[in-house]
């Protein structure tokens, strides 16, 4: 009768753990700034969609602003915004109500070379993709 309880109980957990996401991002790469004119930005990178040697900025994640996305994270996070951003940006678009996926759409700014705005769909958004980004210049979680 033990076993039997106890291999109930560990059934009905079990289910509480199999729903625990792994963390993931189409960045390799991600910068906060200000800069005159244009206020808050997000320099983001991906070499295997975009050409790493020029700038890019974030313009939208699924149809949504960055500064929409920027101004919902700073109220649900504080200061800590940019961490959950970086380093949590599954977990922290589906908290703003954005829903992403393993595949992200997005529209960036290239500021070389033209200053052209284009759309990439379905980019991936990986695990790797989040161990680049801890592992980076640019630390924003301590």
């Amino acid at each position: 009768m033990k076993i039997l309880l106890a291999l109930l109980m560990t059934l009905s957990i079990a289910p509480a753990f199999s729903s625990v996401e792994v963390e993931s991002t189409p960045f390799t790469y991600i910068k906060f700034g200000w800069m005159p004119v244009r206020g808050d930005y997000i320099q983001v990178k991906n070499p295997e969609f975009f050409d790493e040697d020029k700038t890019h900025f974030l313009i939208e994640v699924e149809g949504v602003d960055y500064k929409d996305i920027i101004k919902q994270a700073k109220a649900l996070y504080g200061k800590n915004y940019k961490c959950r951003i970086a380093e949590h940006f599954t977990e922290t678009m589906r908290a703003i109500g954005i829903n992403v996926t393993d595949k992200v759409d997005l529209k960036l700014y290239l500021f070389d070379w033209g200053h052209k705005v284009f759309d990439l769909e379905d980019v991936p958004s990986t695990e790797d993709n989040v161990y680049e980004i801890q592992f980076s210049d640019e630390q924003y979680c301590n």
